[in-house]
């Protein structure tokens, strides 16, 4: 499938407080490769800077679902043109797509971003602005989705020890942010823009008190914890080696790989947050709004090749930890009723009281066995707090 940035001017249509209504299918101008244009490609819309103070980049992405062909402009997108209302009223070649995700203001790919980047500064309406339409190569979509995936979110531990990796190779020279330096490398290991792996290492640099150049405050409590765990006061030393074996061991592990991790839960976490967002209306709204999606929603949901960050996780862990429990939750009170699993054993399943992706080990001190729902519970319930700290005590105790 082909990837496809469609452009559009906020001076001639206001498409954030278009795409803000969710509507269920867009039509949008096609004014080349017409032909080329599919059903099932991806598009990502592109906000131009326009006379407004909103940044010009990425705003949504979407999918085509019907092919460009002379058709209208929807009714309810007529009352959100500005300028060449003309336009709006006319029958042009238009494909027809649907929205998958409009970024909150903080998860816009910004257009000084994406110039900066070793793959996209390349990117078609960048050299050429005056377009409607634009087709994106294989590594410039592949990039694209990876910036798609992480920009907004915060960064993980893993992901904090490479910018910590950053700082230190940069830690005795200037910060370049060209092709080839740590600042790029990690920008493309992790799928985060180059201007955000280099405010990563300005907060390290803000931390470190023997630093005393100017860096920027650390804006999350996971960028000290990743300090304070190869800092070592005592001597006012970083572990330099170390920093260097765990980034070696998060991101470097998996030769020949085309691009970087992008981050499963991540994605999870957003669709939770849409539906949440849905769940504010009635439900009768909800239901006019899927009858009339019908026709552009495909029967099964299009699926995509990528790679995702997975730990190599010791089975003779989890099995201990099963035993050790006797298949039961070991969540102190649990009164969930256990089905038998296909090996005629209560179903259980091991959880890592300190995750692997905060830098746990994977060892039987930090596993625990746990039911379905509480091991829900822990990750994402208002009670996991309380859940984690009974865990802890409980391995403690056998310790």
């Amino acid at each position: 499938m082909q990837t496809w940035i469609f452009q559009g001017n906020p001076d001639q249509f206001d498409v954030d407080a278009y795409l803000a209504t969710s509507p269920t299918q867009l039509p949008w101008l096609v004014t080349r490769y017409a032909q080329q244009i599919e059903m099932g490609d991806r598009v990502f819309i592109w906000r131009t800077k326009g006379s407004g103070e909103k940044d010009a980049g990425i705003i949504a992405e979407t999918t085509v679902v019907a092919p460009a062909i002379p058709r209208p402009e929807s009714a309810e997108a007529v009352s959100f043109w500005r300028a060449d209302t003309e336009q709006a009223t006319q029958v042009l070649p238009r494909a027809l797509l649907r929205l998958n995700r409009f970024a909150s203001k903080k998860e816009v790919l910004r257009r000084d971003w994406l110039a900066q980047d070793p793959i996209l500064s390349e990117l078609p309406n960048l050299k050429m602005a005056a377009g409607t339409n634009y087709p994106v190569t294989p590594e410039q979509a592949s990039r694209l989705y990876a910036l798609w995936s992480r920009t907004g979110q915060d960064w993980s531990r893993d992901e904090c020890v490479a910018g910590l990796w950053a700082y230190v190779k940069t830690l005795r020279t200037p910060v370049s942010r060209l092709p080839g330096s740590p600042v790029a490398i990690v920008s493309q290991l992790t799928g985060r823009a180059v201007p955000g792996v280099y405010n990563k290492v300005m907060n390290f640099r803000s931390i470190d008190p023997r630093d005393e150049r100017a860096g920027l405050p650390a804006s999350a409590a996971t960028d000290e914890r990743v300090w304070n765990e190869f800092f070592d006061p005592a001597a006012n030393e970083l572990r330099e080696a170390g920093v260097e074996e765990e980034f070696n061991r998060l991101w470097m592990s998996t030769p020949g790989s085309a691009g970087p991790a992008l981050d499963a839960q991540a994605a999870e976490e957003r669709a939770e947050a849409a539906a949440r967002r849905l769940e504010d209306q009635e439900l009768d709204d909800l239901l006019a709004r899927y009858q009339a999606g019908l026709a552009v929603r495909p029967l099964r949901p299009r699926a995509s090749s990528s790679t995702t960050r997975v730990y190599d996780r010791d089975p003779l862990v989890i099995a201990i930890a099963r035993k050790r429990a006797g298949h039961r939750c070991e969540v102190p009170g649990c009164n969930h009723p256990p089905f038998l699993g296909a090996d005629g054993l209560p179903y259980c399943e091991v959880h890592h009281v300190i995750p692997l992706a905060e830098g746990g080990e994977d060892r039987i001190e930090n596993a625990a066995c746990l039911c379905p729902s509480h091991h829900r519970e822990v990750h994402l319930g208002s009670q996991r707090n309380v859940l984690e700290a009974q865990l802890k005590e409980l391995r403690a105790a056998a310790l």
